[in-house]
This record gives structure tokens, sequence and C-alpha cells, in this order.
């Protein structure tokens, strides 16, 4: 018996226990087991799941090979190959997760094979559970360890040829060229060509590698930043950045920096400014890629602002009309947030004015949603010139950029476009109505109850807003016009009140009818009702609120084990504890949280509360991140702030001389700070940028 062979009888004989093995653990290789150095060595591991008891389980614990490598011993066994560009695509993750045999490439856990004979185990260690709770279940190792193998598989290595390696590199470079994988088997057969590239780490495959990218750069540049000849890959990438056909990502400038730390080092910055420089010469694909990389390091926070931008601002606009359409809005939203400014207001304008019936409508909205940050009243101009179109880009969310005092629409222009919209070949019938529940006046209260009553669905949340606000005694008719029956079946609208009407308009009559659901007897009408007066709720929610969640406390306080397994009932505590601790128009101090975490009984509920708690520590801190049509914001433990606005009414209702801390995010970012700022000099309050 050899060395490597009795290490691994001693070990799993010393550290076996009681139990027997599992007896499902096996290696089967797929293919002969005769290969070419660079080969990919494919394998279908059958791991230990069919036998785990819910109490214990076993975990992967890599390979160990005869003769042993840089790994391949017990102490040492050979993992996944990490490079440090994060890749958890290969199956071997799932192992012991998923019954039945899984595929993997043994050449990703392995380090290069030399020529010779290989003789492989797979090693697995036992953990045995140690905590559970609805939210997690948590193992830990056996004490004393215990580990487990499969039965061994031998294979050779031979030297690669030159012919097989050059029939190998144009045949895995043809699949990659080719179509764009349509089922689960082709996505395998591309993505096996790109191993098969990156396991070869010649100078021919290097080049091959680069040349198909972006396709499957997560399995290439892997491959390049493994290279065993890091000096020659580095001079390779560093030529291919400004090469016109060259993609050049952000992960690519990220391996291109690994690569080259031990020969020429290289930073970020200094390629970045490289990349910007060839800009103006990029062809096809690899110009969109550029952009999206220059944009995305405008994203990072930085000290200074790199002198490439004005590249970037000429060459943006003249490469637009030339990306995938799939790409122009995300690259648009990139722009956006990083350059917002003045000057690119007529690029924009030129891209709603571009849009036609047929178009796809996401890049006229990233548009406007980036016109609205630079010049709101020129994005409202747009907004309300759109509205009078007969077909339009424009859709319900982009009204909340347009207020009702800046909106100047005649009731007649607002009923005759509905009913243009509902001719036959009309246009977006909901926009219409949506754009009445915001803009038409109380004076045109009996038309618009004529338009309503006429519908052939009664269903009409839309319409239903405008009564919530300029007819609240007709509103409250509609809704009392089926029993509030609590046990009965509601009529097939109601969610819908909840959902959308009350983004348009809420009123006393509108909460009203959705806090009496908070006790209808089924549980997703009570969540949509909770979720509802948590965001759009006026202070007058709080009471049935509390109701609700004592009353759902005193349900279940003597089963909690009950309700922890009951996944509707899980979720609706939640709902109504993040309605209470993060409603937007109250405020919850340490105190109501506290008397929120003593009504809980989920470990969910307790766990989300202990969270809000712990930011209560002063200072309080505020996040902004711009993600139009405005940002993304938070504050203490309010999370999902959609606008400034709003974040206003927030702050407003702590107390004079509240801390807080601000950061933010993107390279835009001063507009919103001043603007804060100076609301809380005015309010009280403390406001400190990071």
């Amino acid at each position: 018996m050899t060395a490597a062979r009795l290490l691994i009888a001693l070990a799993c004989c010393a550290l076996a226990t009681a139990q027997p093995d599992p007896s499902d653990f096996s290696v089967r290789l797929l293919s002969s087991p005769d290969y070419q150095e660079g080969e990919l060595i494919r394998a279908a591991i059958n791991f230990p799941v069919a036998r785990v008891r819910s109490d214990q389980r076993w975990q992967f614990a890599g390979f160990l090979i005869e003769p042993p490598r840089e790994c391949g011993t017990l102490e040492r066994p050979c993992f996944w190959q990490s490079t440090g560009i994060f890749d958890k695509s290969d199956p071997v993750v799932r192992l012991g997760d998923m019954p039945g045999p899984v595929d993997i490439t043994l050449n990703n856990h392995l380090p290069a094979l030399r020529p010779g004979h290989y003789r492989l185990t797979a090693v697995a260690r036992k953990l045995v559970l140690t905590s559970r709770s609805p939210l997690s279940t948590t193992y830990g190792y056996a004490d004393p360890p215990r580990f487990t193998v499969s039965n061994a598989v031998e294979f050779d290595i031979r030297p690669a040829s030159a012919a097989w390696v050059e029939r190998t590199i144009a045949a895995s470079v043809a699949v990659l060229k080719g179509p764009q994988p349509g089922n689960r088997e082709s996505y395998e057969t591309r993505r096996r060509a790109a191993e098969q590239l990156r396991f070869l780490d010649t100078p021919a495959s290097w080049r091959a590698a680069l040349v198909v990218m972006p396709e499957e750069e997560n399995v290439l540049l892997r491959g390049l930043s493994a290279t065993r000849e890091p000096a020659r890959v580095c001079e390779l990438m560093r030529s291919a950045v400004s090469a016109p056909e060259q993609a050049v990502s952000t992960y690519f400038l990220n391996t291109l920096v690994q690569v080259c730390r031990t020969s020429k080092p290289v930073t970020i910055d200094s390629m970045a400014a490289e990349l910007a420089a060839s800009l103006a010469n990029k062809l096809g694909e690899s110009r969109g890629v550029a952009l999206q990389t220059l944009l995305e390091q405008l994203q990072q926070p930085s000290q200074r602002l790199p002198d490439w931008i004005p590249i970037v601002k000429r060459e943006f606009p003249r490469a637009y009309a030339t990306l995938p359409v799939a790409r122009q809005s995300f690259l648009l939203s990139l722009y956006g947030n990083a350059l917002a400014s003045p000057e690119i207001v007529p690029f924009l304008e030129a891209v709603l004015d571009a849009w036609k019936p047929g178009d796809y409508y996401e890049a006229p909205r990233q548009a406007l949603a980036t016109l609205f940050l630079v010049d709101p009243a020129r994005a409202r101009d747009r907004i309300a010139a759109e509205l009078r179109k007969p077909k339009t880009w424009l859709d319900v969310p982009q009204l909340e950029m347009l207020a009702p005092d800046s909106a100047h629409f005649t009731d007649i222009e607002l009923i005759e476009s509905l009913a243009a919209a509902q001719r036959p070949g009309g246009w977006n019938s909901q926009l219409s109505m949506a754009a009445i529940a915001l803009y038409a006046s109380p004076r045109a209260r009996s038309r618009i109850r004529a338009i309503y009553e006429s519908q052939d669905q009664s269903c009409q949340p839309e319409l239903m807003a405008y009564f919530v606000r300029a007819d609240p005694e007709y509103a409250d008719r509609v809704f009392h016009s089926h029993p509030w029956d609590m046990t009965s079946e509601p009529p097939p609208c109601t969610v819908q009140y909840f959902q959308r009407t009350p983004r348009l308009a809420m009123g006393p009559v509108l909460e009203r009818y959705i806090a009496a659901y908070l006790m209808h007897r089924t549980v997703y009408l009570k969540i949509a009702a909770a979720e509802a007066l948590g965001k759009f709720g006026s202070p007058a929610a709080l009471p049935p609120l509390w109701e609700a969640f004592r009353y759902l406390h005193d349900y279940w306080k003597d089963n909690p084990a009950g309700l922890e397994q009951n996944g509707e009932g899980v979720r609706l505590e939640v709902a109504l504890r993040d309605a209470l601790a993060r409603g937007h128009n109250w405020l919850a101090a340490e105190p109501m949280l506290s008397t929120i975490q003593s009504l809980c009984i989920t470990e969910r509920c307790k766990a989300e509360t202990i969270q809000d708690l712990n930011v209560q520590k002063a200072p309080l801190r505020i996040e902004i991140s711009p993600q139009p049509p405005g940002f993304y914001i938070r504050v203490a433990q309010y999370y999902g702030i959609e606008s400034l606005e709003w974040l206003e009414v927030k702050l407003s209702q702590f107390s004079r001389g509240t801390r807080f801390t601000i950061g933010v995010h993107g390279t835009s970012p001063e507009m919103p700070v001043q603007r804060l700022q100076e609301f809380a000099a005015r309010h009280g309050l403390i406001l400190v940028r990071e």
C-alpha cells in the first residue's frame, strides 16, 4: 500500500464512528481514462444525499490524488481552484443538496496535471445539526471529525500534440462564436468549450480567449488569471485594451490588474484611461462593452473625477444609436447616474423624440428619468406633451414625476383622451384613467361618475383614485356597495384597490376600507392591506394595525411552533410588523419597536425588529443612491424611500436636534445633499456628510 493510500485508510478508520459510511458516494469518469495535457476531465459524482437524516449531512471536502501535487492529501485536499474571480457555476457547489449524480469538470478542482498516471478519490466530511430556526438551519463539524471517501478512479495524462491543441482551440472558438444557446444542453456545450480554452493555457489559447470575449468571459478570465505564465499574459492583455475589436469589461480590467501584479503592476485607473483613449476606435460590440466599463468605473466613489470624462461625454451620444437595443436602457441609466448635467439634455430629448410605436419603451422611460434629475421642469413638460399624444411610451409610474400642481390639463382634454384610448385601436386606457385620477378637477365628478358607471368592467382602481381624491362621498358609496363581511370572499377588485389606488390617491374613505380587511379571514388580503397601510396610510391607520398585530399575537401565543410552520401566518406577522415599524407616515422609535419585539412570536419577526432597534443608535444613518426616476433611499430602519420628497416627509417626523450621517453613492450626489442640508437646517436637524 502506498503512503497516500495508507494515509487515507488510517484517517478514515481512525475518525469513523459506529455509524456506517454512506454507500452511495461514488465517482465515475465520463470518457476514456486517457487524456492529453490540458484536456477536460469530466466526471459524475454521486454524493451521499438519499440517506442523510435531518440532523446530519455530509459536506464535500475535496479530492485526494495520488501522487499528490500541491494538494491531494487528507490534510490538504484539492478544492475548487480559486483565482479571486467569483464564479459559483460549477455544479459541485450543489453537492449535498440534490439527489443523483452531478457532472463536474475535475480540472476546476485540481492543479494543472503533468503527464503521468493518477488515482483520484472524493472526500466528504460529516456535519451535525447545531441549531434550527425558521430563518436558518446551522450545521457544524462532527466532533470527533469524521470523513468518508468514494471509490477511486484512475486515469493517464500524456503530452498534448500540437495538432490536437490546434484542433481543440478551433473547435472551442467555433462553438463560442456560434449561435447563442437556446437550451440547457447547448449552454453546457458552450461552457465546456470555454473551459477547454481556459485549461489549455497556451499562447494560442490566450489569444483565442481574447478574441471570443465577452462570450463566457467569467470562465475565460479565470483561466487567464490562473496562468502559469502571468508575465506573458499580462503583456498580451495590456496590448489588447486599446485594440478596436477587443471587448474590455470591468472583469477584464480587474483580471488584468491581478495578472500583472507580479510583473508590471498596473492600476484600474491607468487601464481605464487607456480604454477611454481608444473609445472612438472601438468597433461593434466592443464599443458598447467599453462604454459600460467606463461608466461602471464612474459609479465608484472617488476623491477626484478622471480626466477621461470628456471623452465619454463626447462618444456616448455618438455611439448610442449603434448600441444593441437591449443594452441602450441600461447604459443610459449608468450614463445618467454618473454624468447627469444640463449639457446632456439635448441628447436625452433626442432619445425621447426618436421613439415611435413598435419600439421598446425602456430607453425613453430611462431618458425621461434622467432628464427629471437634470431638469425637472423640462421633464414635466415632456410628460404633459406625451399625455396629449394618441400613442406614447409613457405609463402610469412616470406620472409620479408630474405633480398635480404642475399639470395644466383641462377636464375636457383628460376625458377625451380616455375616450380615444377606449376606442378600437386605442392606446393604454389605464394611463388615461390614472391621468384623470391625478389631474381632473372636482368639477368633472358628474361626468367621471357616468364614465365609471358605463365601464364594462366595474373594477377600475385608477378611476376610484379620482373619487377618493375629488369625490370621497361617491367613493365611500362604491366601497360600501357590498357587505364588509370578513368571513366571505370580497369582490375581485379589492386587492387592486389596495395595490393600485393608493399610489394615485389616499384618503380616509379608502384607508377605512383597507383597514377593515386587516381582520378578513383570507390571509393574503390581510397582508395586502397591511402593506398598503404601511406605505400610504396616515397615522389614523396605526390603531387598526396594532389591533390586528395584537390579535395575531393572542391567537398564536400558546402555539408558537404552529405559527412558525404556517408560511402564510409568518408572512402576515412580518407584514404587520413592517407596517408598524417602517410605516411611511409615522415614526417608530425605540419604545414602539420594543413593544413590537415583545409581541413578536416568530423568529423572523424578532430578528427584523432587533435589526431595526440596532439602527436606532445615534447618529442615525441616511443612504442615498441614484436610481432613476429618483433615488434609492434609506434612513434608519426605513427602506425603499423612492424620492427626496418622501425622505423629507420622513425626516420631518424626527424631533429637532436629531443627528444624522449621510452616505451617498455615485458621482452626482451634490444636489440631493445640498437640498437635504438646507431642509435639515430649516427643521432643526443635524446632518453631517461622511
